[in-house]
Order: C-alpha cells, then structure tokens, then sequence
C-alpha cells in the first residue's frame, strides 16, 4: 500500500463511527508538513531523533528474545514501523492490520485519514476499527487485528493528538502574512500615491486636468515631476522612518515565528531561524526537545511490548530498551555501567549489549584481576 499516495485522498465520514476531535484538521496537518519547511523539518527532525540511535532487546531467556529479533525482520519492522512513527507524528494516530498466514505475519499500514472506530454499548470499548479504502468500501476489523499507535493522547481518549494541533492557527497566519509578501515588496518599491490636481484655491478644467494626469503617467522612471503649484502628491501608505506611520511587517512575522517554535518544540536553529537564539536558549530548548521524544519513545514501547511482541509466542516476556538519544548519554550511561560492574550489579555483557556492543566486541576481552564472580571464587 502506498501510504504517501493514499493520505491525498478525500475523508470518508460514516455514520455511528467515532473519528478523532480534529479529524477534519487532517488533510491540513498533511498540507503543513508537505509545503511549510519549518513544519517539515520539525517534524523530520522528532522522528530522526527517536530512531537515530535505535533499541536493544532483553529478556531473561535468550531463545525468547531471539524469535522476536527474527519476528521483527520478518515484517520489516525497521522500515514499516518507523515510517508509520512520522504519519502518528503528523496525525495523532496510526494504524497497522496484522495480516497472519500460515506461517508468517504482516502488518499493513492505514490511512490514519480513513480510520475510525466503533464503540460497544457502553460506548467506552472499542468494538471495531473501520476503514474505508480508496474504492469507498468499508472493512471492519476487531481490535486484536489492529495495532494503534498513540502520541499525546487525552487519558480520557481512545484517539492521539497531532503535534501539529497546537499550531495549526499559527501556520495558517504565517502563510497568509507571507503570501502579502510580495505584494507588499512591491508596494515599498513603487508605493501607492495619492495625487491632488489643483484644488478649492487653484480650480482647473476637465481639459486641463486629463493632460497633466497623462504627463504624471507616462513620465519615464526616476523622472522628476515640475509643476506650478496645482500638485500634491504623497503616499497612501507612508515607509518607515522618520515621520513615518506604517509599521513593518517584520515584527509581525517574528510574532508569529515564536509562537510556532513554541509549538512545535524544536530548537529555532534546527527550523532555519533564530540566529540571535542565545547558546543558553538554544540548550533549554534542546532539553524540551529530548524530553519530548522520550515521551514518543515510551509510547512506542509500549505498543512492541503490549502488541507486537505478544504476536509472537515467548516463554519468557521480551522487553524494549532505547538506547541513548546522544553521544553524551552514552558516556554517562558507560560510567554508570562502569560502576555497576565493579559493584557486581550487573555484568560486561549485559553492559556491552546496553552499550550497542556486538556480542563478539566480548572476545578475548579483559577485566581487572581484583574483580571476582559474584557468587564464586574465594
């Protein structure tokens, strides 16, 4: 299925199916992340940073967690699922039907814009996901066949909430202000005059009139303008500067650029702007940021651990561990290993498999003859 292709077409709204608060918003948080760069690389930028440094797997039974690992490169999971992250980025939501064969399972992404659910009687439990396909027929799957993922979602909702909610009204104020632009551009380079041809003190004929308006009109540009007196001409709009009464739209713009940084959570320079941005500023920010992600990260955790991974039969539970979001986590993450291990908490191999080691990054390694087994030697 062509997720991208397939996002484009129409909402399908049905009868007695529930969608999400701002369902109707969709094709405009598409629209944001399609043609507005800063949206783009907002988004782009969250969904690197959840993968970028991936996940390790534990379990306490080895042969558990290997059938997951080949589960997961079964169904593609690296490509399938981490697409499928940026489209619960824009929208809030995503969904994959777990397709089961024989001997094999897929997951088949849907158009979060074609999705809704339908609740039980008590109109609390979900009965059915329902999806509408390109030829507008409906499917209905029970919810062991779906798997959903949430970002940001209410305590109270069954639905997630797009990033983009909080500045879609700002989005669409930006792109109107610079779509003005140009207009405005060429207002400050032949601006709108406002020419008097005589007056109550000096009347003058139609005749007379007509033919210094034609002068003033076909005059070359930059040429200058001589007249006895019967004109006055000044801007409708004055420039800034001195005397000036028009306030520039620069301010305005920054205006509204805060506020979408605000919203969205990425730190101005990575959005392209915010050159003044201080070192101590552009931190905090990057902190928000991480804090962020984590949040994603947990969500999707919780989805391969509640879900996927129960897909696939276990003898022992088999959990997700992501990894450092950045090189200085790691460091820190190293000593704090470093110090377990001389303390017997945990061992080099577990440390090494936090680490992103290979298994064999262990061969012929060597430890500090002081250390001893815990539980052996003497």
């Amino acid at each position: 299925m062509n997720l991208k292709k397939a996002i484009k077409l129409s909402v399908m709204v049905k009868q007695g199916i529930e969608y999400p608060d701002d369902f109707m918003d969709f094709q405009d948080y598409l629209d944001a992340y399609y043609y507005v760069p800063y949206v783009a690389r907002a988004i782009d930028v969250k969904q690197f940073m959840i993968w970028q440094m991936g996940y390790d797997l534990e379990s306490t039974d080895e042969g558990s967690k290997r059938r997951v690992e080949e589960f997961l490169r079964d169904i593609e999971a690296d490509t399938v699922i981490r697409e499928g992250t940026l489209y619960a980025l824009i929208f809030g939501n995503m969904y994959w039907r777990v397709e089961r064969k024989a001997d094999s399972v897929r997951l088949i992404p849907l158009d979060p814009m074609r999705v809704g659910i339908r609740l039980d009687s008590s109109k609390e439990l979900i009965e059915r996901y329902v999806y509408t396909d390109r030829q507008n027929r409906t499917h209905e799957y029970k919810p062991s066949e779906v798997i959903h993922l949430k970002f940001n979602a209410e305590p109270w909702s069954l639905f997630g909430v797009s990033t983009l909610r909080r500045v879609l009204p700002t989005v669409k104020q930006l792109l109107f202000m610079e779509e003005k632009l140009p207009w405005i551009a060429r207002r400050r380079a032949d601006p709108l005059l406002e020419i008097q041809i005589g007056g109550p003190d000096m009347p003058i004929d139609k005749a007379r009139f007509n033919r210094i308006k034609n002068q003033i009109k076909n005059r070359k540009p930059g040429e200058d303008i001589y007249h006895d007196g019967i004109l006055k001409i000044q801007e409708v709009y004055k420039s800034p500067g001195i005397g000036g009464t028009r306030q520039t739209i620069e301010p305005l713009l920054k205006h509204f650029q805060d506020n979408l940084v605000a919203g969205l959570g990425v730190p101005e320079p990575a959005l392209g702007f915010g050159r003044t941005t201080t070192q101590a500023t552009a931190e905090y920010q990057e902190r928000i940021l991480e804090a962020e992600v984590r949040a994603y990260q947990r969500a999707i955790k919780r989805m391969h651990e509640n879900r996927l991974f129960k897909l696939v039969r276990t003898r022992s539970p088999v959990k997700l561990v992501w990894r450092p979001l950045k090189a200085e986590d790691v460091y820190q993450l190293s000593k704090k290993l470093m110090d377990e291990i001389e303390h017997g908490v945990v061992s080099p191999a577990y440390a090494r498999q936090r680490l992103g080691y290979p298994d064999e990054a262990g061969r012929d390694a060597v430890i500090d003859q002081r250390l001893v087994p815990v539980g052996g030697g003497k």
